[in-house]
């Protein structure tokens, strides 16, 4: 307790020396005493005391009270007030400034000691508080995701900076306000606005639609109590447009490859960066007599003969380095009738590629004399 410092604001002498006694014969330091209220915000903010015990009626221009409002605006120093009156009226205007409790004179030191240490506790726990929800807030405007809170009214509790932009509204003109209002005027779907949800549903929910002409993935999470009822819906919606027209331009950029290699009478094989077989033309059936479908995810250097397997890894690994990059390439394959084979053609590195990304080897078949 040596370790908290604690800021006396009495301008009575012989009480602000009880104070200090008391103080220092429970384990605590007492960094000041102030007589006045213009003092007490100075000490306060020179000092930074981790504690003031506050005496509501002080002469001078600046009670108490006022002080204490002051500090509280400046520093956020937790202040525990001392009075020797407890008319409502008074304790009306302590409770506005917020203070970590009361002690009432003449005081026992054991009060003195659990109400200052129920101070620091609660000061400690809301600084926590605040800390955790400044960290929330900013982990929910870090995203230009549509984040919020509803009850189960379909009220919001709470929203981020992205929904309020794309509504153009300020936060706090969120909460308490209906979603149906995004709703009619088409910010959000009602799926997304959780519309017909089963009430008794705990589980998240997840789902996918287009809506206005854009795809959005929304995950809506019920939130219980402790007693196991849902109390407020917390959703996510995030808008998947650019990766939906990603997705259906690589679909049809598959489409089309497999298109070409299916009509082609030359082999042509695609390799991922280790070797293996990611697609096979049906032409290596007629070429060497395997079935495409056995070849996926195998090595291609497991058809190429033996004698020439270093030299095939040896391509591989040149190419590798190089986007882009061609090599000419001649190799003794094999097949399943055992008869004497070479592929000719090109290897070449397409990575990076719309259509193809990946190792490329288009080649052809001549019978070896």
């Amino acid at each position: 307790m040596s370790d908290v410092n604690i800021l006396i604001v009495e301008d009575e002498a012989v009480t602000s020396m009880d104070i200090r006694k008391s103080l220092l014969e429970l384990g605590y330091s007492v960094c000041a005493v102030a007589t006045t209220g213009e003092l007490a915000v100075k000490k306060a903010g020179e000092l930074h005391p981790d504690l003031i015990l506050m005496d509501i009626m002080l002469a001078g221009k600046m009670n108490g009270i006022e002080a204490a409002e002051e500090i509280k605006k400046q520093y956020r120093i937790p202040v525990v007030y001392l009075t020797a009156y407890s008319d409502d009226s008074f304790l009306a205007k302590a409770k506005l400034t917020e203070p970590f409790g009361y002690i009432l004179k003449p005081f026992r030191e054991l009060e003195l000691k659990t109400t200052i240490e129920m101070a620091l506790y609660k000061f400690a726990m809301e600084h926590a508080l605040r800390i955790s929800e400044e960290t929330t807030r900013v982990l929910l405007n870090a995203t230009e995701d549509f984040l919020f809170l509803i009850d189960t009214k379909g009220r919001f509790l709470a929203v981020n900076q992205a929904l309020a932009r794309r509504a153009g509204k300020d936060i706090a003109g969120f909460v308490g306000s209906d979603i149906s209002d995004l709703v009619t005027h088409g910010f959000i779907s009602p799926r997304m606005a959780a519309w017909n949800l089963n009430p008794t549903q705990k589980k998240p929910i997840h789902f996918q639609e287009e809506f206005r002409n854009n795809w959005y993935d929304t995950s809506i999470y019920p939130v219980t109590s402790p007693g196991g009822d849902i109390v407020l819906f917390a959703v996510s919606v995030r808008n998947i447009t650019d990766s939906k027209k990603t997705e259906e331009q690589s679909r049809q950029n598959e489409e089309f490859f497999r298109s070409l290699i299916e009509e082609t009478s030359d082999i042509i094989s695609v390799l991922n960066k280790d070797g293996t077989i990611r697609h096979e033309s049906p032409s290596i059936t007629r070429s060497l007599g395997f079935e495409p479908a056995i070849l996926m995810g195998k090595l291609f250097s497991d058809l190429v003969h033996e004698d020439n397997v270093p030299e095939f890894n040896r391509l591989l690994t040149e190419i590798l380095e190089t986007p882009g990059m061609v090599r000419p390439i001649r190799l003794k394959m094999k097949n399943t009738t055992g008869t004497p084979t070479v592929m000719e053609g090109i290897i070449s590195n397409l990575y990076g590629n719309p259509v193809i990304d990946g190792i490329i080897i288009n080649g052809w078949i001549r019978a070896e004399c």
